[in-house]
């Protein structure tokens, strides 16, 4: 979800939890096979130059070419690790959701706040746009991005808020789905009507809306 989530352990000094085992695992990557053991530095460049062609110019206008070109390497090498575009593309998402940490500050609302940071500094609005519109010719994208990047950190969001009705912080009542749904929501909409937020509002959201969470 995030434009470039190179995090590892730490998140901006917040204390953090390492990703689950099956989001580190690059086994577990779409396109990886268990063949002759491949170049990680080539990789990486693959990996790292499909999320910025997908950014710059969309999955309709993507191609391995312009891909190969920014990566600096042969198309061969794309092919040995990826049948497709497709498959290439979900293998960049998983990649971001893979170096994503899980946070851990010992407080709900510390932990939403640096939630919403993270979201506030590297979350890129134009990709959502983007696979909403190709989303309709390929809706396999779509379905990747909501389940495979998106849909786990709004659960990792929701745990939080689930750590903090056990410690007494957030109401038991609350729907945690939509507490966080207003926090994103609220981040959308700013994206939308002015840009993107600036350094402080992680903090205002949050303790604009924890009052309806503790209440």
């Amino acid at each position: 979800m995030e434009s470039s989530e190179n995090v590892s352990g730490r998140l901006d000094g917040v204390p953090t939890r390492p990703a689950g085992s099956d989001a580190d695992s690059s086994s577990e990557l779409p396109g990886r096979s268990s063949g002759r053991p491949l170049d990680e530095g080539i990789d990486e460049a693959i990996l790292d130059a499909t999320w910025q062609v997908l950014l710059d110019e969309g999955y309709a206008a993507m191609s391995i070419a312009r891909v190969a070109e920014i990566a600096r390497v042969g198309r061969p090498a794309i092919y040995r690790r990826y049948k497709d575009k497709s498959e290439l593309v979900r293998a960049s998402m998983a990649d971001k959701r893979a170096r994503a940490a899980t946070v851990d500050t010992g407080s709900a609302r510390g932990d939403l706040i640096a939630y919403m940071e993270f979201a506030r500094r590297r979350f890129e609005v134009a990709l959502a746009g983007t696979l909403l519109v190709d989303g309709r010719k390929n809706p396999e994208l779509l379905t990747f991005f909501r389940e495979g990047m998106l849909g786990p950190r709004l659960a990792d969001m929701s745990a939080a808020l689930e750590r903090g009705k056990e410690r007494g912080e957030v109401r038991p009542d609350l729907d945690t789905t939509l507490a966080v749904h207003a926090l994103m929501g609220s981040f959308m909409v700013h994206n939308l009507a002015a840009d993107r937020p600036p350094k402080g509002w992680s903090q205002r959201i949050v303790d604009t809306l924890w009052l309806g969470f503790t209440a």
